[in-house]
């Protein structure tokens, strides 16, 4: 297909042209299968889309398959196939999902994964699972109340709150590609980060509010200097009396940091202890704790729907992106190391506009989707 192409369809959607415009009537006489995508305006705007899509992909291997597929396939189902050439196929990119994906189903194997689909997705908002004693509740930011753990649970505004104070044990953790936000039970706010947890009782007892986490949580603590608010995370311990701060523990990531907004932390580490002010972070490495200042908005951004990096390493930046799109991530480590990149990504980007973000932020790596992983490879 080319831009002239394109150009056709793209005003025949937006209704600068008519079918029975001569322009579009000549176009259509070159090649009559054309008018299959005429008739079914929902194909004709994802073939458009494809084609906007297309430099994202890798599509030499998806095309020599589908070409395998087709020519080994029985007379029927090649017909079929010359049918879909333009309707699912305008872009190498749609011939391949689709036409593989049929041509799989005729053999009653698998189908291929909707890479078009997969290109669209953007990270799940909204969704978390919740756990006390022995039970399990899944959470997607819908209002409701129900009972958990003998405490009455109330979802709001898509944030959660154990309601009643009958002591339990909970956990709210959230997977890949989802966010969620809790308030505990002294009204702290807390919000967690793709891929993350925290575990907390439903009564602050005792001289401490204590709780523990894991990936990447940021807290708004409410002030009870009578009672300190303790964050576990790791080899990290971090004591708040009111404040706002962020903290980023992932088993797959060597560093453990703590990043203050506002108030003061003190944060114990490796037999050290550090005492935080606004615009600092704690970074735990090994046996070692330092205190650097950062630019914090880096740190949080993730909470208001932004993936902020500013010269940071690109495995910590893929890494990212993996957790909030629950996409896989494919690349010669050796390759990226040493490589630092700078980041703007917004949530509500599909993956596909992701993608083109990093392929346009660089001209030494090329990224590309296959099925659900994004490959990485050295120009």
């Amino acid at each position: 297909m080319e831009q002239a192409d394109i150009h056709i369809l793209s005003a025949i959607l937006s209704g600068e042209l008519q079918p029975e415009d001569p322009v579009v009537q000549s176009w259509l006489q070159e090649d009559p299968a054309r008018a299959v995508l005429l008739e079914e305006p929902e194909q004709l705007r994802e073939v458009v889309e494809a084609w906007r899509l297309q430099q994202t992909f890798d599509t030499d291997n998806m095309w020599a398959r589908v070409t395998q597929e087709a020519e080994a396939a029985p007379t029927a189902v090649r017909q079929r196939y010359v049918l879909m050439r333009w309707r699912a196929a305008a872009a190498v990119l749609l011939l391949a999902a689709g036409a593989y994906w049929f041509m799989q189903r005729t053999k009653k194997a698998a189908p291929a994964v909707d890479v078009l689909a997969v290109a669209q997705q953007k990270p799940a908002g909204n969704f978390a699972i919740l756990q006390a004693g022995g039970e399990e509740v899944s959470l997607q930011g819908k209002d409701s109340s129900f009972m958990m753990g003998g405490n009455r649970v109330d979802v709001r505004n898509g944030r959660m709150q154990v309601a009643t104070g009958k002591p339990e044990q909970y956990t709210l953790r959230t997977p890949r590609g989802a966010n969620y936000q809790v308030q505990l039970p002294d009204g702290s706010k807390v919000w967690l980060n793709a891929q993350s947890s925290i575990d907390y009782p439903s009564v602050f007892t005792g001289n401490e509010r204590m709780v523990t986490v894991t990936g990447e949580v940021y807290f708004e603590v409410a002030a009870k200097a009578e009672q300190p608010f303790v964050v576990h995370a790791g080899r990290q311990e971090i004591t708040v009396l009111g404040t706002a701060f962020c903290v980023r523990r992932y088993e797959e990531e060597q560093q453990g940091l703590t990043t203050l907004v506002s108030g003061k932390v003190k944060v114990q580490a490796v037999g050290k202890e550090q005492v935080l002010q606004p615009g600092q972070q704690a970074v735990v490495t090994g046996d070692q704790l330092q205190i650097t200042p950062v630019d914090t908005e880096d740190f949080t951004s993730w909470k208001d729907g932004w993936i902020r990096f500013r010269n940071k390493p690109l495995t910590v930046i893929l890494q990212a992106i993996s957790r909030w799109y629950d996409i896989d991530i494919k690349a010669d480590e050796q390759q990226l190391t040493g490589q630092y990149f700078t980041c703007y990504i917004n949530k509500e980007q599909g993956l596909g506009e992701c993608i083109q973000s990093l392929n346009n932020s660089t001209n030494q790596f090329s990224f590309s989707l296959q099925g659900s992983t994004i490959t990485v490879t050295k120009k």
